[in-house]
């Protein structure tokens, strides 16, 4: 009945929930604490919110990985119906699209200069120096797991992507609040097969003319005031 003291205890517990890879528990304390908050837990991905809160709670050093004006991209990633195909595949047969997926995800990463952050199931967060080589790199994973996914003979990998740009050295603790959680909200609202990027993200992208983007669509994102307008870049 004593919601301020459960959220102070669940904040308290994370870190160490993480720290010797209690995976459910983390997962557990992070339902009951959006529960806590008013954010209805079934409509978000969890495996994002499993990656911002280990990211928020850990703040990696990203200074090297950003770029020269301090500014650093944010890619959020999952897998449409993880869960899902779990449960109808076996865990057998499911860390065997795992591993696929990861291998992808990660080639195109280091082909774009990206730094994996954190990887939690089939969750990722990436960070790169260049808003472009971000975008670039989102779209070359959508193409690269649908020409896998036209081959056949193996379960189908969507993914889902959001991205957005902030000052990672100028204020570490304004950039691990609102810069990941928007960044997450943002992947939270793609559709599978999509790339969804942020206002700034698109501004900063847009001038070099080899990026599309679609006409944007207003959101409202949990945890960021006042309704915010997201991108999706064309990429098939």
């Amino acid at each position: 009945g004593d919601a301020a003291r459960a959220l102070a205890l669940l904040d308290q517990a994370l870190p160490s929930f993480e720290q010797i890879g209690m995976k459910s528990d983390v997962e557990r304390a992070l339902a009951v604490k959006l529960e806590l908050q008013g954010i209805d837990a079934s409509s978000i991905e969890r495996s994002i919110h499993v990656v911002s809160s280990a990211v928020q709670q850990q703040r990696p050093d990203l200074a090297s990985h950003a770029a020269p004006d301090g500014t650093v991209t944010l890619m959020f990633s999952d897998m449409e119906g993880f869960t899902e195909m779990t449960e109808r595949l076996g865990d057998l047969q499911a860390r065997d699209v795992i591993h696929d997926h990861n291998r992808i995800v990660r080639e195109h990463v280091a082909n774009h200069e990206g730094y994996e952050v954190e990887l939690q199931g089939d969750g990722f967060l990436l960070a790169f120096g260049s808003a472009r080589r971000a975008v670039q790199c989102a779209t070359a994973i959508h193409r690269a797991l649908a020409q896998r996914n036209a081959r056949g003979g193996a379960e189908p990998i969507r993914v889902r992507i959001g991205l957005h740009t902030g000052e990672a050295l100028r204020d570490a603790d304004k950039f691990f609040g609102k810069t990941v959680i928007m960044a997450a909200r943002i992947a939270a609202e793609a559709n599978a097969g999509e790339i969804l990027v942020s206002s700034l993200l698109k501004e900063l992208t847009e001038s070099t003319g080899d990026l599309r983007f679609d006409a944007g669509r207003q959101v409202e994102l949990k945890g960021i005031s006042g309704s915010q307008r997201v991108f999706a870049v064309e990429w098939d």
